[in-house]
């Protein structure tokens, strides 16, 4: 199994699939895949906290999503799944430390159930990564 870093954080990719780094975001694909994961990373002095969290949600919250809670590895938040314009969107806000990750996944809705368990297994090996300074 292949992992990809990214800051703060550790990704136990499945076969064949791939990762890579943008302009505030990583990326987790399958090339011949239906749907993409990005990872952003927030850093904060002292520990992220549930508020923090539900900060970052704040606008599904007001728009009532349902919140699940969740583990994603060394990370603790919730989830939330919802569609829109034919789109299928899974969303984590999770924490380890002073690490905050927010992670969707999304994909066409008729292509929902194609990678989503494969997609829930490599979230599930997320790993924090501290690096002294």
């Amino acid at each position: 199994m292949n992992q990809f870093d990214g800051p703060n954080w550790r990704i136990n990719l499945l076969p064949g699939w791939l990762g890579g780094h943008e302009e505030g975001c990583s990326i987790v694909f399958h090339p011949e895949g239906v749907g993409a994961l990005e990872i952003s990373s927030y850093s904060k002095e002292g520990m992220v906290t549930e508020e923090d969290l539900r900060g970052l949600a704040q606008e599904h919250i007001e728009a009532g999503a349902k919140l699940t809670e969740t583990s994603a590895g060394d990370f603790k938040g919730f989830t939330l799944a919802f569609g829109s314009d034919n789109e299928f969107w899974q969303l984590w806000y999770v924490a380890s430390g002073p690490t905050a990750l927010f992670i969707t996944y999304n994909c066409q809705a008729v292509d929902r159930d194609a990678e989503i368990e494969s997609i829930k297994s490599m979230v599930s090996s997320l790993a924090a990564i501290y690096t002294s300074r």
